[in-house]
């Protein structure tokens, strides 16, 4: 997805070429617990998690015009990323349960995360201690009050007084021991905050949000008395093509995420470096591949390797009339008498365009390739059932299909340019040149393999 303006500005679907993407565009990637919905395979199922965009966007107090006081669409004051997730649709029954299931996604983007929750001080003798975004409790917890102010809180025989937004404190009693707490122990998590954000809704966010149009009133908001009332009978609240704002009053906004200028709290500038193990595994046989190098048997070998299409590469089956995920696979059918091989030696997939540099070891004489051309493999079979191959016209079974190099074409450079020498063996005289422009010196025929 291309974030743009603190919304969605793009979907980029699988197929989308690299080179329309600036050095400036941002794209963010979600990793969803579903099938990805911009896969032309994807059939939508009953039972389907909804994709939800999430805006994070200022509250307003409401005044006449201002989007509170009218059903008409007003453009609010968006900043941060948004995010999409995906609510089963029983999370998706209860507002409650969204609340705190949108409140468990903000832990990414706040370093304030530990006071997305409330906490009561102990926990039992047998519980673990709760890790929030990757660390410990601590044995204070910062809380801010109706007024604005902020306060901190400790786990301690003597807490603070004064009211507290939560309505549980973090306060050592005698309701402890009854609960089995242990008033050394580490916080122990109770619930999301309530009063963090206000959770409106939104509809007709087709395509995630990228097709949104602040001029446009079918982008309005609905009450979520009005969806309970028109809720459908499994009592699901969402429907397609909602999307969420989450309203931060501007002292909440300024604790989690900083203010306009700053942002201290907030953390969209800050990612882990993440190496997909894949991605890892493969760098990995390259680089024994290039110490070791291949031979160029075994690049005859992959290409002629039975493929399993993936299900962006569906085969259509004229007998079951429909799409099918098949295999493919090349043989080599017939020997030319001139043999030209040629190496891919340029990678271009979605994400990088390199030079493939590994070193192929290749025969100078003697590349039999009797074994893998399929017309001498059927005629040996046919002739062994007696059938005169002779009419079928399958070529001569007693000339070797064996080939002597001599010639190598060759590029020096990288993808944006370079520079093509060759080695060439004269067959008047047996020996072997080597051609770079004009310029013709001796050459080995075991140079050319280097």
């Amino acid at each position: 997805m291309e974030i743009f303006s603190h919304r969605f500005y793009k979907t980029l679907e699988d197929s989308h070429p690299v080179g329309d993407m600036g050095d400036n565009d941002v794209i963010v990637c979600f990793e969803l617990p579903c099938n990805a919905r911009q896969n032309r395979t994807y059939k939508k199922q009953p039972d389907d998690p909804l994709l939800v965009p999430i805006y994070l966007c200022d509250a307003k107090p409401p005044k006449m015009g201002y989007y509170y006081t009218s059903a008409r669409t007003s453009t609010p004051a968006l900043f941060g990323y948004p995010m999409v997730i995906a609510i089963d649709r029983e999370t998706a029954k209860d507002i409650e349960a969204m609340y705190e299931f949108i409140t468990a996604r903000l832990q990414r983007w706040t370093s304030q995360a530990r006071d997305l929750y409330t906490w009561e001080a102990g926990s039992p003798i047998d519980e673990v201690p709760i890790h929030i975004n990757g660390f410990l409790p601590v044995e204070s917890i910062t809380e801010i009050t109706e007024d604005g102010k902020i306060v901190t809180v400790h786990a301690s025989p003597s807490p603070p007084e004064g009211d507290i937004v939560d309505e549980k404190r973090m306060s050592i009693d005698e309701e402890q021991d009854v609960l089995g707490g242990r008033p050394d122990g580490p916080p122990r998590k109770v619930g999301a905050k309530k009063d963090i954000f206000n959770l409106r809704l939104q509809v007709n966010h087709k395509d995630l949000g990228t097709a949104y149009n602040v001029y446009s009133s079918s982008n309005r908001w609905e009450a979520w008395e009005d969806r309970i009332q028109n809720a459908d009978p499994d009592g699901v609240l969402l429907r397609d093509d909602d999307a969420f704002y989450c309203e931060f009053d501007e002292d909440k906004k300024a604790y989690y995420f900083g203010d306009n200028q700053r942002h201290e709290h907030a953390l969209w500038d800050q990612w882990e470096s993440f190496i997909h193990p894949e991605y890892e595994e493969s760098k990995k046989v390259n680089a024994e591949k290039r110490n070791n190098g291949i031979s160029l048997q075994d690049c005859l070998d992959e290409f002629t390797k039975e493929e399993q299409l993936g299900e962006d590469d569906l085969w259509y089956c004229p007998q079951c009339k429909k799409h099918q995920q098949a295999s493919k696979k090349f043989d080599l059918w017939k020997a030319p008498d001139i043999l030209v091989v040629h190496l891919k030696r340029f990678s271009n997939n979605r994400s990088l365009r390199d030079k493939i540099d590994t070193y192929i070891d290749f025969p100078i004489e003697g590349l039999d390739l009797g074994n893998m051309v399929g017309e001498r493999k059927i005629a040996k079979t046919l002739l062994n059932q007696g059938v005169d191959i002779e009419e079928l016209k399958l070529g001569n079974l007693d000339e070797p299909l064996v080939y002597d190099l001599f010639g190598v074409d060759e590029h020096i450079g990288g993808l944006g340019g370079g520079h093509y020498r060759a080695y060439a063996s004269n067959h008047l005289n047996g020996k072997w040149y080597h051609f770079d422009d004009s310029y013709v010196t001796p050459a080995r025929a075991s140079d050319s393999v280097v």
